[in-house]
């Protein structure tokens, strides 16, 4: 999806966080729909069901204000997702895989 001079056009996006257990391998992510983060942690549940295992969670992130640009709510959506999650965030789904068997 295009963003309008590279701005977010809302003050909610929605994340994944994906952790690749033993492959060593931490990916966050940001949407502008709920949608698109359901197929993406989707996506993440199904590659570790069937290879290395691993975490998997989606939030809710309530951004700061109303259309900042994507790295400015890359940068923010990291922060609150990796070092600090509070009230701005809502933990929506999380999966824990045990890896292949």
């Amino acid at each position: 999806m295009e963003l309008h001079n590279d701005q977010v056009p809302g003050d909610i996006v929605w994340a994944t966080v994906s952790d690749f257990g033993n492959v060593g391998m931490v990916s966050v992510d940001w949407y502008l729909t709920a949608e698109m983060s359901s197929e993406e942690y989707r996506r993440a549940v199904a590659y570790m069901t069937a290879h290395s295992g691993g975490l998997a969670q989606r939030w809710k992130v309530t951004l700061p204000r109303r259309r900042m640009d994507s790295q400015e709510v890359g940068d923010y959506v990291m922060s609150k997702l990796m070092q600090d999650p509070d009230g701005t965030t809502q933990l929506l789904d999380i999966s824990i895989q045990s890896g292949k068997e």
